[in-house]
């Protein structure tokens, strides 16, 4: 997922966009600002070049006096980086480049980074009745409890915050009662991570070992991960136990309290990022036999 936009005319910062938590800081500024100047004095034509940060990844290009950069994850694909940071440019010399030159307000500039930059990506969460489902959505979406349980009928779909950084992410809360199964294949289809919820008893987690055969099966390429939800009920197996018979990641989590939230999100943000790797290596894999077979 892309961290962050910025665009320099010359050496100075015309323009920023974070899309997470304290990446733009002065030393970053002054990297950029190092970057641009180096830039200048390099013929690179219209190409995107890229050069890894720590845990980060950075791509580059000019044009004119301008040099534009973004910060992505290294587990992201290089070429939708690359068309993306592409179109940026295309956008921003058409429409806001006199405006930056001349030292006028860049309106209208921030939603067009957005609808370049924002990642959509589709989480379903699929688990038996009474799991706690919805009231982990309620967690996630850091909404209040709602004093009657009301079952979820058919599919909820709502979005994470804007907070989360530049992932749009849609969460799927599908019913869990029995009448609702032949829906949950189609339901998940096109998900990029599916959770799978349970409330930690052995009679539930051995029953949910077939939503996880669901899964692989109807969406092989998305990431699978396990809750183990009412960790603070004393029948409640540990996480690590409710992962080791449903053969998947599992994180432990009470639904009902409101210091678990962080931590689910990065848990899912993890899942994202995890997924993203693990389809990137099976591409590469194919192309290699593909190319072998030759």
């Amino acid at each position: 997922m892309i961290r962050g936009i910025y665009i320099l005319n010359d050496t100075s910062l015309v323009y920023s966009k974070d899309y997470s938590e304290s990446e733009l800081t002065a030393e970053l500024v002054r990297f950029l600002v190092s970057l641009s100047e180096f830039v200048k004095h390099v013929d690179i034509g219209e190409d995107i070049e890229h050069m890894d940060i720590g845990p980060w990844r950075l791509f580059y290009t000019k044009r004119d006096r301008f040099t534009f950069v973004a910060l992505a994850d290294k587990a992201d694909d290089i070429a939708q980086i690359n068309e993306r940071l592409s179109q940026l440019v295309n956008v921003f010399m058409r429409e806001f480049a006199n405006l930056a030159l001349t030292n006028q307000p860049l309106v209208g500039l921030d939603e067009k980074v957005d609808e370049i930059a924002v990642t959509m990506v589709k989480v379903a969460i699929l688990g038996y009745a009474g799991v706690g489902k919805t009231t982990t959505l309620h967690l996630l979406r850091g909404e209040t409890l709602p004093l009657i349980h009301d079952p979820t009928i058919g599919v909820s779909i709502k979005k994470l915050p804007e907070e989360v950084e530049n992932a749009n992410i849609v969460l799927w809360d599908l019913a869990g009662q029995s009448r609702f199964s032949i829906l949950w294949a189609k339901m998940i289809a096109n998900a990029q991570v599916v959770i799978i919820v349970t409330d930690s008893t052995l009679e539930n987690v051995l029953r949910s070992k077939k939503l996880v055969s669901l899964v692989k099966e109807e969406v092989p390429d998305a990431k699978i991960i396990g809750i183990a939800n009412k960790q603070d009920l004393p029948t409640a197996l540990t996480a690590e136990r409710v992962g080791q018979i449903l053969g998947i990641p599992t994180y432990e989590l009470v639904a009902i309290d409101i210091s678990y939230r962080d931590r689910l999100i990065q848990i899912i943000r993890k899942a994202i990022l995890e997924g993203k790797r693990e389809s990137k290596s099976a591409s590469g894999s194919s192309s290699s036999s593909a190319s072998a077979s030759q």
